[in-house]
């Protein structure tokens, strides 16, 4: 059987199988789930083992760490010999049965998006943390029986049976995540699919308002790509205070957000980008994907250097169709381009030292592994990767004389993952679908992008579309009738800098700046400037706001209780913005057109025109 992770309800309603698990939660007041498998086999031995890592997160976890009373048995209770052969693989023999239970509890305690979180009032679990798979029969047919005494499990697994949900291969599994609690839920049909809403947590937030603006998303979604490829998704949502992060599966999101985000608008714009980025994925990296992304080896790091394309253009995308959603303006989704992009990677000395296909391959050390030393070592793969596209974007439509862009190549990417889903898209293949599909041949600049530290030529790419990438003019302050105040909020010395236990210490230091010179260096304290006390943010924010260009700063700080003095001369910090020229030429135009348009602005009539039309080319293509 070939590697897929496509499956439909249909394939698995009232089906068999010879791998099966029972989940149960008698102590979920303690974090624990307790779990039975039961194979049905007529080897020897059998492997089992546990996933080391979760797809969509690039870190080796462990997760049988947390995995504790493990006995094999026989179906009649008989313990069975067993031997650890590595961290998570144990072997056991059958001594001929026909059937063998694997008994353990799993402490699920971790509140993220890549783990399992139980207690009194709710479950969520990832299986690939908590459920091992027999090696060699992963493509078989997997079942889960949940025994639980809330109300609703929201899942992609699909329902087999009453209280059984079932999936064609461990892979699939692996992909399901599962919410089990009292929570809320709504559902939705959109063009012949199933779409459920599942929201826990509380706070200050209305679920159906958030429920409208998926719809949305899911609309613009199908709009670009022309076909929905699945049969049923769920948006599993986690409101809860001062959380953030989100994990795309192949019919199912799980995201999490900071349950007070209705107070502040642009949280509230973040929440949407999330939601967005992690839909983007049920095409861009759940199917066209990189050729070491399926089939997993759940033991080992699996390295690819084109997370650019798993990530990097879903985060180019997450901010485009929360434009063409409507939840920004024109001059607002200019604005996230301007700060939360390109002006957050110039903030990156690492862009200048580290390619971003290397970026992707060091990502199991690197991103999920962050030091206050990272950010001028290690360029993001999600940040550049995306200003990548958007470049990308730009060119294909400068070049196609506004005729082609890049929404044009990403669905011939994904025609071609439907010729062979089994195998993934190599970096040669990348460029070869997209140059055929946009009649724009990108391989000499892309691929230099790719590898090169250089800048990206963002600047000279935005003028023919009317835009100017340009030095912000810092604003005085003014006292009454134009009496200006002497500060500035633009000099800097290259420290990020944080308050403990009231003493002030270095948190960040940048790479090439006044304060890495100085030998200034992380955890240090600063206890005065120019002999004056500093012991919070506030004295702090006060001092540098005054500091002038060319004056330099005396700065008394400690090192594992020994002083030392050293001096920082403030330069500096510039600021950016993206803004569109008037007039427009008439190229300017019709290339800012074809890239933006009015699709912002979109009223429900035009949005569900254009589903429509989507929808009618994708049914002539199949």
């Amino acid at each position: 059987m070939s590697y897929t992770i496509e499956q439909r309800d249909e394939q698995l309603l009232n089906s068999e199988a010879k791998i099966f698990y029972h989940i149960s939660f008698p102590q979920a007041g303690q974090h624990l789930m307790q779990i039975e498998m039961r194979v049905e086999t007529d080897a020897e031995k059998l492997i089992f083992a546990l996933p080391n890592w979760l797809p969509g997160s690039y870190k080796i976890r462990d997760f049988v760490a947390v995995q504790g009373n493990v006995v094999a048995v026989t179906s009649n209770g008989e313990e069975l010999p067993s031997t650890w052969l590595s961290k998570n693989r144990l072997e056991v023999e059958t001594k001929g049965e026909r059937e063998v239970q694997l008994r353990y509890l799993y402490y699920a305690n971790e509140r993220t998006v890549r783990q399992s979180h139980v207690n009194r009032f709710h479950a969520f679990f990832n299986p690939g943390n908590c459920l091992m798979f027999v090696e060699g029969r992963t493509n078989e047919v997997h079942h889960v029986e949940l025994e639980h005494n809330w109300t609703h499990v929201s899942t992609a697994l699909s329902p087999v049976s009453e209280g059984v949900w079932g999936a064609l291969n461990y892979d699939i599994l692996v992909d399901s995540p599962v919410e089990i609690g009292d929570h809320f839920v709504a559902f939705y049909e959109r063009k012949g699919a199933t779409h459920e809403i599942a929201i826990t947590g509380a706070g200050d937030f209305d679920p159906e308002w958030i429920v409208e603006r998926t719809k949305t998303v899911v609309d613009e979604g199908m709009a670009m790509w022309g076909v929905m490829p699945y049969d049923r998704y769920v948006y599993i949502l986690h409101m809860l205070p001062g959380q953030y992060g989100g994990l795309e599966h192949a019919r199912s999101q799980v995201s999490m957000f900071d349950s007070n985000f209705f107070a502040d608008k642009k949280k509230m714009q973040k929440f949407l980008e999330l939601l967005t980025h992690e839909y983007f994925h049920t095409w861009n990296v759940k199917r066209i994907r990189p050729r070491e992304l399926g089939p997993f080896n759940y033991h080992d790091e699996n390295y690819t250097r084109m997370l650019w394309l798993a990530e990097g253009a879903t985060s180019y995308y997450d901010s485009l169709i929360s434009y063409r959603s409507g939840f920004f303006t024109q001059d607002e989704y200019l604005k996230v381009l301007a700060e939360d992009h390109l002006s957050a990677l110039l903030d990156v000395p690492g862009r200048n030292v580290m390619s971003i296909k290397d970026s992707s391959f060091l990502a199991w050390v690197k991103l999920y592994n962050p030091t206050p030393d990272s950010h001028n070592r290690f360029p993001s793969y999600y940040l550049k990767g995306g200003i990548i596209f958007l470049l990308l974007d730009l060119y294909i439509i400068d070049r196609s004389n506004a005729t082609s862009s890049l929404d044009d190549g990403m669905r011939a990417l994904y025609s071609r993952y439907e010729s062979n889903p089994a195998v993934g898209i190599t970096e040669e293949e990348f460029v070869q679908v997209i140059s055929e599909a946009t009649g724009v041949e990108i391989e000499k600049t892309f691929v230099h992008w790719l590898n090169s530290t250089e800048e990206l030529p963002a600047a000279s790419i935005f003028h023919s579309f009317g835009l100017k990438w340009k030095q912000k003019k810092e604003k005085k302050e003014m006292l009454g009738d134009g009496i200006e105040i002497p500060r500035s909020t633009r000099t800097w010395i290259g420290l990020g800098v944080k308050e403990e236990g009231g003493s002030l210490h270095v948190a960040k230091v940048w790479a090439g700046t006044p304060a890495e010179l100085a030998g200034v260096g992380v955890d240090d304290e600063i206890i005065a400037i120019n002999g004056r006390r500093v012991g919070s943010m506030a004295v702090w924010k006060g001092v540098m706001e005054n500091a002038n260009l060319g004056a330099a700063l005396r700065l008394t700080c400690s090192a594992e209780g020994y002083l030392y003095e050293t001096e920082v001369e403030p330069v500096e910090r510039t600021a950016y913005s993206l803004k569109l020229v008037s007039p427009l030429t008439e190229d300017q135009q019709k290339r800012f057109e074809k890239w933006l348009g009015n699709s912002g602005r979109r009223s429900e009539e035009e949005r569900e025109a254009q589903l429509t039309n989507g929808v009618a080319k994708a049914e002539a293509k199949i």
